[in-house]
């Protein structure tokens, strides 16, 4: 049997990402697609998940493998439902007239520092921003490789790694990638952001050369879809606020073709500082967003 605790009892133990929908909403919201994809993030930032549903659902509708989740306790099982919808209730006082998805973060002392209702969280960047690192970050952390389907979504990355860090091709980047822009580049271009083609972007003293990833995992959402997230240690950055967690996007037409990047990400993740801004690159090249005081959403980090 597992471990029971209250949210009382879990304050300064663990953050919780407490999430209220229906089957339907978690599915079409792509929530627990990303919270899967940083499962091992949530286990090193001691963030417990619940998931609330306002059906019967249960992770096993959520998930089609429910194996893959890991062994890390990330994922929690509200066993007082009535009483979590209750407490959502009091939080919004408009979550039962909608219907809504609604989703709430708590840090340690039990406070909310992020919420919002309809749209699932920008969860890359509420790790940067609110749910940072809480164990060392070594170079030496091992890889999760759970198959070979796995293991040459990591050898893809290296190879990814090899060519950013040690190349000023970019040819050899751009074949990389799937050669459609990415709709979280484009969001971007079309506020007006501006991209850095891979040639800039890979140029002598621009590239991050002598930068060094380590602790991979590989979250697979269907055959044609897979993420795998690393945690970056750029050269002579010394110990202190010097580690990126970083995110990339797999697709492949069918089963028999080739995986290709879709889109890349990282932001500052570190146990001493939030996040002041993220990068995301596709096969066009790479455009930086910075954290914006007149406006917070979903941690604040816009373009």
């Amino acid at each position: 049997n597992r471990p029971k605790a209250t949210l009382t009892q879990l304050r300064s133990k663990r953050r919780i990402i407490a999430v209220k929908g229906s089957k339907e909403q978690i599915e079409t919201s792509g929530i627990f697609t990303t919270l899967c994809c940083f499962r091992r993030r949530l286990a090193q930032s001691q963030t417990l998940v619940v998931i609330v549903p306002t059906d019967s659902s249960t992770v096993e509708d959520w998930c089609s493998n429910t194996k893959s989740l890991g062994s890390a306790l990330w994922l929690a099982e509200a066993s007082q439902k009535d009483e979590w919808l209750a407490y959502f209730d009091e939080l919004d006082s408009t979550s039962n007239e909608s219907n809504d998805l609604v989703w709430f973060v708590l840090n340690f002392k039990g406070r909310s520092v992020a919420s919002g209702k309809r749209e699932a969280p920008r969860l890359f960047e509420l790790l940067g921003q609110q749910l940072q690192p809480q164990e060392l970050l070594d170079e030496g952390d091992e890889d999760a490789i759970d198959g070979e389907s796995a293991d040459r979504i990591l050898d893809l990355q290296r190879h990814f790694y090899s060519t950013l860090t040690s190349t000023s091709e970019a040819r050899g980047m751009e074949a990389l990638f799937d050669g459609s822009p990415a709709g979280e580049v484009q969001e971007v271009v079309e506020e007006g952001g501006r991209i850095d083609d891979w040639s800039t972007c890979l140029a002598e003293g621009a590239r991050p050369e002598g930068m060094s990833i380590s602790g991979s995992d590989v979250w697979f959402e269907s055959p044609t879809l897979a993420y795998s997230t690393c945690v970056e240690f750029p050269a002579n950055a010394g110990v202190d606020d010097a580690t990126l967690l970083a995110v990339q996007k797999w697709v492949r037409g069918g089963e028999e073709d080739e995986w290709k990047l879709s889109l890349h990400q990282t932001i500052p993740w570190s146990q001493s500082s939030r996040a002041g801004g993220t990068l995301r690159c596709d096969c066009r090249g790479c455009t930086a967003l910075a954290r914006s005081p007149e406006r917070r959403t979903f941690g604040g980090i816009i373009g």
